[in-house]
């Protein structure tokens, strides 16, 4: 008799990698990394409530997050057969299918996909099944950016910014055609700034062969991951604004099992940046500022049949980031990787 684990799970989640680079067409040599190491623990605690809490163990600890308590922490309600209320720390209700792919498939994730560098935000969702295989989500958390509020009296600033996001995802013959998507905006702390997102994936599982398309539209009217005010920055002395940039991404995955045992898996990411607004002598308006090609090749094997819970992998990876302005294109990269690694999910109870 199998024992009932439905009311408590504790897991870790651990992925390690021999890593190399050349970066600039400079061999940075070979490393070994901890890459990912996460504890989970899930469970019910009767027929209507149920329990999420997950911690990052790998966190830096000069990060300003290292001592955030829980990086999940949430309660599900189940109001009825078609309905479900989620609240608590939770990630966002994103859609693509890239935003969903499991823990195993993270050597092979798009690690730029979502270009916030905040923590999951706190609040609730609406979950809603209408029939079989269709759900509808709606969720409102706070947009905490982790921004230093300059004044209390400034009335440029919003000291407490929200979001919303409205997902639907809905799957059809058995899984065998998946849709995930998603509309999403958020203010920021800055009063008359949004962030929005537009989220589109689908995915044919037509069995030993399965691929993905996803499309995402970023807008950001203050640039979330800072990757293009610091190349500013570098070029401007005392610089401290952000610029309004906008960003379409095309993924594109295709995954063949060609051994009980054996996947071949291989990627390509094609993102454009353009600006939102004029700024200064570096953008002009709805101009494209960037262009990127990311290519994915390599191989999963589970060694444990029927059993996904360890994965070794092989990956290949290629970044060509191209930057059209005149004053940014000796930041331009075509750099490599290779990752030899393995993930490990060991359920503890």
């Amino acid at each position: 008799m199998k024992k009932d684990k439905s009311h408590l799970n504790i897991s870790l989640d651990l992925s390690n990698s021999i890593n190399s680079a050349v970066i600039n067409e400079i061999f940075e040599g070979s490393n070994f990394s901890e890459d990912y190491l996460n504890l989970e623990v899930k469970g019910k605690v009767n027929d209507k409530i149920s329990y999420r809490f997950s911690k990052k163990l790998d966190n830096n600890k000069y990060d300003n997050d290292y001592n955030n308590i829980m990086d999940l922490a949430y309660l599900k309600y189940k109001w009825s057969d078609n309905l479900d209320l989620l609240i608590g720390k939770q990630p966002i209700a994103f859609g693509s299918m890239e935003y969903t792919n499991h823990f195993y498939d993270k050597a092979f994730r798009y690690s730029n996909l979502y270009k916030r560098n905040t923590e999951n935000p706190i609040g609730f969702n609406l979950i809603y099944h209408p029939i079989k295989n269709q759900e509808l989500q709606f969720q409102i958390t706070n947009n905490n950016n982790n921004v230093p509020i300059k004044k209390e009296y400034d009335n440029k600033v919003w000291r407490y910014p929200m979001g919303a996001t409205l997902n639907w995802n809905s799957s059809l013959f058995n899984k065998m055609v998946e849709s995930r998507c998603s509309y999403s905006i958020f203010q920021e702390n800055e009063k008359k700034s949004f962030w929005k997102v537009l989220a589109i994936g689908g995915k044919l599982n037509i069995k030993p062969i399965s691929m993905e398309a996803d499309y995402i539209l970023d807008e950001e009217d203050i640039e979330k991951n800072g990757s293009v005010t610091k190349i500013i920055q570098s070029m401007v002395f005392d610089y401290n604004n952000s610029p309004s940039v906008k960003y379409g991404t095309y993924l594109l995955k295709f995954k063949y099992n060609f051994l009980p045992k054996w996947n071949f898996i291989a990627k390509f990411v094609h993102e454009i940046g353009v600006s939102k607004k004029e700024f200064g002598d570096f953008f002009g308006k709805d101009k494209i500022f960037q262009k990127l090609y990311t290519y994915y090749g390599g191989i999963q094997f589970h060694p444990i049949k029927n059993n996904e819970d360890f994965t070794l992998h092989l990956v290949y990876k290629n970044q060509i980031v191209n930057y059209h302005l005149n004053q940014m294109k000796k930041e331009n990269k075509n750099n490599h990787f290779i990752s030899l690694g393995f993930s490990y999910r060991v359920n503890i109870i």
